[in-house]
């Protein structure tokens, strides 16, 4: 009887034992097998839906307030050979402004989406990012915005190598921008935030 009771108590002692390990366990689901969400287009050097952060947000063409769509874009340097333009309920997301650059040289004489590297739009937001136009023609904008007003947060916009270069161009325009590190240099003069309406600005 006694030899039972010491069996007992030690088949309760290792069911304890388990369950206590057990609920320490942590279910690790490889990223390579788990299934993307629906909405996420992701941008990457190898192993993206998309190398080009231009050719992702230019495939969606289905994003609405109900459907809002989100571009991920992997670390890496980013070469732009035309304006990234923005699209109403898309996110445009880097993995932070030190890991995740757009580059790229985009000028010409007009004030306008053409001689920027980015181009913004309402309800859209921008995020964790570094954009940086080189510029080398008449303007050079990083971040243009006329007549749309997007989310602007954790980004880092320079502009420079053009007559006239600008961090961001706001006209007619109110975005929110949080935590923006603008700046521009240019041949004749240069602005690191323009401003022709009222943007929200907060550090």
């Amino acid at each position: 009887m006694k030899n039972f009771i010491q069996f007992i108590a030690v088949l309760v002692g290792i069911l304890f034992l388990s369950h206590a390990v057990a609920a320490e366990k942590v279910v690790v689901v490889p990223l390579k097998s788990a299934k993307k969400p629906r909405n996420v287009v992701t941008v990457s050097t190898e192993g993206g839906d998309f190398t080009d952060p231009v050719a992702a947000v230019n495939s969606i063409t289905d994003a609405t307030a109900e459907n809002p769509r989100l571009v991920m874009i992997d670390p890496g340097i980013y070469t732009l050979t035309g304006t990234l333009v923005m699209k109403p309920f898309v996110t445009i997301a880097g993995s932070g402004r030190d890991g995740t650059t757009l580059t790229g040289a985009i000028s010409t004489a007009a004030y306008d989406a053409s001689s920027a590297l980015v181009s913004g739009a309402d309800n859209a937001t921008l995020r964790d990012i570094t954009i940086e136009n080189t510029g080398g023609g008449a303007i050079s904008i990083a971040l243009y915005n006329y007549n749309s007003s997007p989310v602007i947060q954790n980004v880092t916009a320079t502009a420079s190598g053009g007559t006239y270069s600008y961090g961001v161009y706001n006209s007619s325009s109110s975005p929110i921008m949080t935590d923006v590190a603008a700046s521009a240099s240019g041949k004749a003069y240069s602005y690191d935030v323009f401003n022709s309406f009222s943007p929200s600005m907060t550090e």
